[in-house]
């Protein structure tokens, strides 16, 4: 017994109750009892509560199979995160663990009997040993948990198939670790041996063989059996995209299996097979969005669409197109207006106006355009804490469509954390619509501006040399003519962040895309998605130009525009009062861009 730690009795009941079963005994099943155990100890001392704790540690590391482990091990810690301060943690560490751990896991290997729990404490010996006791890894080590985990590959011990498989597969990474021929021979034949029983079963890991082995060169993966492992995974194709089989077709193991065998085949240099399964995929898509409503059509189509285009087929890539376009059309008329009120006391609004509105009309111009500019820090917050309340819809992906088709993606938070960003920017304006209406009325009654002074204050920095049109647009603002303001103001928007882009010194031009020796100006995605003009505007002005006017999971209003996408209800005066917004913006967006960047600081 470790003089650093005891293991309480309560515990090593636990254990010892665990290793006596015949049958399953699963990791984290032994992790939460544990945990249980140790929360019911009575009064344990420092050493029995270190002992109980590395206990649960040993079976709380789990695999380290989405993201790197922070020791560069195969065990990773359960949880991590970051402190107040910004230091790492992890839960468990084991940097919390004393050297004397690797001896206590020795010693359980040679008192514990069933395979799950030998193969656990074996490497963990062989993977953390180097880490925690700062000792020469032993080869043994990883030979008693290559064995045992072979052993544990069966449904008497391990119930859930994806279990077996990730016991196999540690199996052989452990064998081709330590260059043991036999034993990666031995858990490469036990993973085939999965595999079959899931081909047959059409469920399961399936692929996990073929993803292993078909690139693997020391395992002794004959070519008889690569060739067998391509055949498996037509078989997949065949059986899922069978139309005639509704109880075993399924569109996403069509494209799953696919997938890997058009890489396969590109490798090995078959386009007809390439271009054969391109085809069954987007049958088996086209198919499955007869099976459901206009809006599911609306979204798997679009995978029907790409794979008719990668397998060459334009016409029926367009057919499919088209039926894409109508099914979204439909889709929109099936669509629910979900509405939610909040109240304005009068006031609440008088408050924010005095705050707003203040002593002179340039005070005033530089509040609202200081208080409508979205904080991409904070709207960053915002999103974040609608993952931490909302897990489920931050891992799912969501599709912003228009009348006959979908504009955008939005992916889940953690692969795409800016596209949340500009979407929630995008809300952010329609909610701000009633304060932004209220302080530009009050604007207009206190101080009674006309026209030029709007225009005036947006070409403080001399962004325009002629600003008739700028005064033209702003004129049909004060008149009510939304829908020219709209269509003056936005390309006078553009131009002006072109003027920025020449101020500091940068070409305003690009070369043509197809047209050797002539040039084109910049629009104002690229002058939005450029880094050095990023880092002059400020990520804050950025994003509020980017969500407005670029970037089609926000308003997109230039693109909008642009492309006559604006119908007549859309040139609205809260879209009018955006524009008006804009240009206070630019009459400050030196200062505003300093005053931002400090204020982060």
């Amino acid at each position: 017994m470790s003089q650093e730690f005891e293991v309480p009795a309560a515990i090593e009941a636990i254990i010892a109750e665990f290793d006596s079963r015949s049958g399953v005994a699963e990791e984290l099943a032994l992790q939460g009892a544990l945990t249980k155990a140790r929360s019911e100890l009575k009064e344990p001392t420092e050493k029995q509560n270190l002992g109980a704790w590395l206990e649960i540690m040993s079976f709380s590391l789990m695999a380290a199979r989405h993201a790197p482990s922070p020791w560069g091990t195969y065990f990773s810690p359960m949880m991590s995160g970051s402190r107040n301060d910004g230091t790492p943690f992890y839960s468990p560490d084991i940097a919390e663990a004393p050297s004397s751990v690797i001896e206590h896991w020795i010693a359980r290997i040679k008192s514990t009997k069933h395979p799950v729990l030998r193969a656990r404490y074996a490497d963990l010996l062989w993977d953390l040993a180097s880490k925690i006791g700062k000792i020469k890894r032993d080869p043994e080590h990883a030979r008693a948990a290559i064995d045992s985990y072979l052993d544990s590959a069966t449904t008497v011990y391990r119930e859930h198939s994806y279990e077996r498989f990730s016991a196999v597969l540690r199996a052989l990474d452990l064998s081709l670790q330590i260059q043991d021929a036999a034993r990666a021979a031995k858990a490469k034949n036990a993973l085939l041996q999965l595999h079959r029983t899931a081909i047959a079963e059409m469920r399961g890991q399936w692929a996990a063989a073929f993803d292993r082995l078909m690139t693997e060169k020391n395992a002794g993966v004959t070519d008889a059996e690569r060739d067998q492992l391509v055949a498996d995974l037509e078989t997949i194709v065949a059986r899922r995209s069978d139309k005639t089989k509704p109880d075993t077709f399924n569109p996403h193991d069509v494209q799953a299996a696919a997938d890997r065998l058009i890489k396969h085949y590109g490798r090995v240099k078959r386009p007809n097979d390439v271009k054969r399964l391109h085809e069954s995929v987007a049958r088996a898509f086209e198919h499955f969005s007869s099976l459901g409503d206009a809006m599911l059509a609306s979204a798997v189509l679009q995978t029907s669409v790409n794979s008719f285009k990668a397998a060459g087929m334009r016409d029926e890539s367009q057919r499919v197109r088209r039926l894409m376009q109508e099914k979204t059309k439909q889709a929109r008329s099936e669509m629910r207006t979900i509405s939610s009120e909040y109240e304005i006391t009068k006031d609440d609004m008088d408050a924010f106006l005095a705050g707003v509105v203040k002593d002179d009309v340039g005070q005033t111009f530089a509040r609202i355009a200081s208080e409508f500019l979205p904080r991409r820090a904070a709207l960053e917050k915002q999103v974040k804490n609608t993952a931490e309340q909302a897990p489920l819809m931050a891992h799912l992906t969501s599709n912003i469509m228009s009348d006959d088709h979908v504009v955008a993606q939005v992916g889940s938070v953690e692969e795409d954390p800016f596209g949340h960003v500009v979407r929630q920017a995008s809300q952010t304006f329609s909610l701000s619509a009633i304060w932004l209406h209220q302080a530009l009325s009050k604007t207009m009654e206190v101080y009674k501006p006309v026209p030029e002074h709007f225009a005036g204050w947006a070409n403080r920095a001399g962004l325009w040399t002629d600003t008739s049109l700028l005064l033209e647009g702003v004129k049909a603002w004060f008149e009510g003519d939304f829908t020219k303001c709209i269509h003056v103001i936005i390309p006078q928007i553009e131009k002006a962040l072109r003027t920025i882009v020449g101020q500091l010194g940068r070409p305003t031009t690009k070369a043509h895309p197809t047209i050797s020796g002539v040039s084109v100006v910049l629009n104002m995605g690229d002058i939005l998605y450029n880094e050095e003009i990023k880092k002059a505007l400020g990520e804050d002005i950025t994003l509020y130009l980017s969500a407005l006017y670029a970037d089609p999971r926000g308003h997109n209003l230039r693109n909008q525009l642009a492309h006559g996408l604006l119908d007549a209800d859309d040139m609205a005066e809260s879209i009018a009062n955006l524009l008006i917004h804009t240009l206070l913006v630019l009459g400050l967006w030196k200062e505003l861009a300093v005053f931002r960047a400090k204020d982060k600081q």
